[in-house]
């Protein structure tokens, strides 16, 4: 049985009568309180944890984290430690891959995906940072930039960075992924790539999931065939990173090149 509510003059209902068919009001009655927006002050502090190795309120965060994300569960401090004391930091636990982030998420399947979106928002604001103020004006921002893709990526990958004359960021591409200890990468594809970006600067980058930032002998020899061949462009190779445990190393500052 259909009940059927009294419509308004003309035999049409008016907009509050619609709203109440609805299941609201469009004006809030006196006694409807909003609730209150959940402190989200120390999301940008996760956002910061994403780059630092050691991270002295890693506990506190990633409790608050816990407890917005999962207001039932009974002890979020003791959940923050333990994950903490698996992956060493927070930096670490942000960083990992999709198979362990699933297996720690559990049942709290928001948790996977908030680490994701804090993991993602880190990259993309240090990413703005150096397309504002350039990417060698800042060591440290540099460092933080590049610590945020690479320093806990479990297989070895290849990136190249791509800076205009006023030292821009262009681009940030992956250029080779390969297993734990070994990544190809060509130098045609390198500057195939810088050409049609009409890059000026290249920095390159990779990291050794090992955690030791020292260059092998290949790492040398890639570094050299690169800068060979960009010079023949008149593209400046400025350095090779290599980044392991948090750690960066400069090629050019180890005169490799």
């Amino acid at each position: 049985m259909v009940t059927r509510l009294p419509k308004g003059k003309g035999g049409r209902r008016s907009k509050s009568e619609l709203a109440d068919i609805a299941g609201f009001r469009l004006q809030a009655s006196a006694e409807q309180a909003v609730p209150p927006l959940p402190d989200l002050s120390f999301v940008s502090q996760l956002a910061e944890a994403r780059t630092s190795v050691e991270a002295p309120d890693d506990h506190r965060v990633l409790t608050q984290l816990i407890a917005l994300i999962a207001p039932r569960h009974p002890s979020p401090d003791i959940w923050a430690l333990s994950l903490l004391n698996q992956f060493g930091s927070l930096a670490a636990l942000l960083s990992a891959p999709d198979q362990v982030m699933q297996n720690i998420a559990g049942q709290t399947p928001a948790f996977r995906v908030t680490l994701r979106l804090v993991q993602e928002a880190a990259v993309r604001l240090h990413q703005a940072r150096l397309m504002r103020v350039g990417v060698l004006a800042d060591r440290g921002q540099l460092k933080a930039y590049l610590s945020a893709m690479l320093a806990h990526e479990p297989v070895e990958q290849v990136r190249v960075l791509f800076l205009d004359k006023a030292h821009r960021l262009l681009a940030d591409e992956m250029l080779g992924r390969g297993t734990v200890d070994h990544t190809p990468i060509y130098p045609r594809e390198v500057m195939r790539r810088a050409l049609e970006l009409e890059a000026s600067i290249l920095v390159v980058v990779h990291n050794h999931p090992s955690g030791d930032p020292s260059p092998s002998q290949d790492d040398i020899l890639m570094t050299q065939r690169i800068a060979q061949a960009a010079t023949l462009l008149g593209i400046t190779v400025w350095d090779h990173v290599i980044i392991g445990s948090g750690r960066l190393l400069s090629l050019k500052e180890e005169g490799v090149f």
